[in-house]
C-alpha cells in the first residue's frame, strides 16, 4: 500500500495549498495565468522517465527533487518554488510511522530495532508541536484555521476512484502573517491505514504518516498567488509512460510473491520429504547397529564403516538459506532457490521459471528491458 502514499500525498498536498479564498471558504472558480506558462518535468531519477509534469508561470522558479523514503522504485518529489515577486513556496519529507496497539509489542518491536514506532498523532497536536513554534520563531503570527469542503469532496472522489477506501485522509489549513505584511498558509496532509488480525497482523497495527507544505506571499498578491497554484495542480498531466511503467514493476512484484509463495509450499513439502528419509535412515541404521552388536556377541567379523557428505560448506549454509548461486557475465548473485532458469536485468531484479521455452524478452509485460539468462552453479 505504500506505493500510493507519495503519488496521493503529492496530489493533495499542493492541492489543499492553494484553494484558498478571503472569506475562508474553497472555491471552485481559479484565476488563469496573467503571464505565459512554462513546463515543469518531475521526474524519476532512476529510470529518467517523466512521472507527471505541471505548467506553471514563466516568472516562477521551481525546482525538485524525487526522493525514495517509502518505496524503492516509486519516487516521491520535495519542490521548492520562487519568484521575484516574493513568493516562497515548499514541502517537507514525508514522516512515516507505524503504531501498535500493544504497548509490550511494541516496546518488543523496538528492541528489535524498529525505529518509526509512534502513536498517531492528531492534526492539531502537529500543528500545535510542530508548525507553531517554526512560524513563531520566523515572526510569524497565527490568524485563522481554514476549512476546504469542496476539496475534500475532490480528495475523497479520487481515492475512491483509486481504491483507496481503507484509507483515512485528514488535513489542517492554518494562515499566518508577519509584521512585513506576509502572509502565509501551512498545510499538513495526514493518511491512516489500520490492519486487523484479520489481515494476517499478529497485532492489530496502523501505519501513518504525513507531510507539510508551506506558501508565503505579500498580503496583496497572496490571493492570486493560491489561485494561480491550484490552476496549475488541476493541469497537471500524468505520464503514460510512467503509468505503464508503474504497471510493469507491480506485476513483477505480484509474480515475485507468488513465485515465493509457491516456492515456500515446495520447500515444506521437500523438508516434510526430507525428514520422513531421516528417520527411516535413523531406523536403518539402528537396526545395523543393532546386527553388528548382536554379530559381535556371536564372534562374526563385520566391516568398518565412515559417514562421508558431498555438500560443502557453503552449500550447506545456501541450503538452510534457501538461496541459490546464478552466474552471469563473471559475477556471482545470490537468488532465491527452487527455478530452473533464472533471468537477471541490469538491475539485479530476476524472474524465476521453470518452463524451459519462457523468454521474457518475448514477453510485452517487460516491454523495453532486456533480461539475461544466467548460469547456475553447483
Amino acid at each position: 500500500m505504500k506505493l500510493l502514499y507519495p503519488f496521493f500525498l503529492s496530489l493533495l498536498c499542493v492541492s489543499c495549498l492553494n484553494s484558498q479564498t478571503e472569506n475562508g471558504t474553497s472555491n471552485s472558480g481559479f484565476a488563469l495565468f496573467k503571464t505565459s506558462e512554462k513546463t515543469h518535468y518531475f521526474v524519476d531519477a532512476k529510470t529518467g522517465l517523466v512521472v507527471y509534469q505541471k505548467a506553471f508561470p514563466s516568472d516562477w522558479e521551481v525546482v525538485s527533487k524525487p526522493t525514495y523514503d517509502l518505496d524503492k522504485d516509486f519516487p516521491s518529489f520535495l519542490y521548492a518554488i520562487q519568484n521575484q515577486k516574493g513568493l516562497k513556496a515548499f514541502n517537507t519529507p514525508i514522516r512515516q510511522y507505524i503504531a501498535f496497539q500493544n504497548p509490550q509489542y511494541a516496546q518488543m518491536m523496538r528492541n528489535y530495532g524498529m525505529n518509526n514506532i509512534k502513536p498517531v498523532a492528531s492534526l492539531p497536536s502537529i500543528v500545535e508541536n510542530e508548525i507553531k513554534p517554526i512560524m513563531n520563531r520566523d515572526g510569524f503570527k497565527f490568524v485563522s484555521n481554514r476549512e476546504f469542503p469542496e476539496l475534500m469532496a475532490y480528495i475523497n472522489q479520487k481515492k475512491n476512484e483509486m481504491g483507496l477506501n481503507n484509507i483515512d485522509i485528514h488535513m489542517i489549513a492554518t494562515e499566518w502573517i508577519n509584521e512585513k505584511n506576509i502572509k502565509g498558509i501551512t498545510m499538513v496532509s495526514q493518511m491512516v491505514l489500520s490492519y486487523g488480525n484479520s489481515n494476517g497482523m499478529t497485532e492489530p497495527t496502523t501505519l501513518w504518516n504525513y507531510q507539510t507544505d508551506f506558501l508565503f506571499a505579500p498580503s496583496n498578491t497572496y490571493e492570486a498567488v493560491l489561485k494561480t497554484a491550484i490552476t496549475s495542480t488541476l493541469k497537471q498531466k500524468d505520464s503514460p509512460n510512467w503509468q505503464k511503467y508503474q504497471a510493469q514493476v507491480l506485476n513483477f512484484r505480484q509474480q515475485q510473491q507468488i513465485a515465493q509463495h509457491q516456492q515456500r509450499m515446495r520447500n515444506q513439502q521437500q523438508q516434510f520429504e526430507q525428514h520422513q528419509q531421516m528417520m527411516k535412515e535413523r531406523y536403518a541404521a539402528q537396526d545395523a547397529n543393532h546386527e553388528r552388536f548382536m554379530n559381535s556377541l556371536r564372534g562374526t567379523p563385520t566391516s568398518t564403516y565412515s559417514y562421508t557428505s558431498d555438500a560443502n560448506h557453503q552449500n550447506f549454509i545456501d541450503m538452510i538459506r534457501e538461496e541459490q548461486n546464478v552466474n552471469l557475465e563473471g559475477k556471482t548473485f545470490k537468488v532465491e532457490a527452487g527455478a530452473n532458469n533464472y533471468w537477471m536485468n541490469s538491475d539485479g531484479k530476476y524472474i524465476m521459471s521453470n518452463d524451459l521455452f519462457y523468454n521474457p524478452n518475448t514477453d510485452a509485460i517487460y516491454d523495453n528491458q532486456h533480461w539475461d539468462l544466467t548460469t547456475k552453479q553447483n
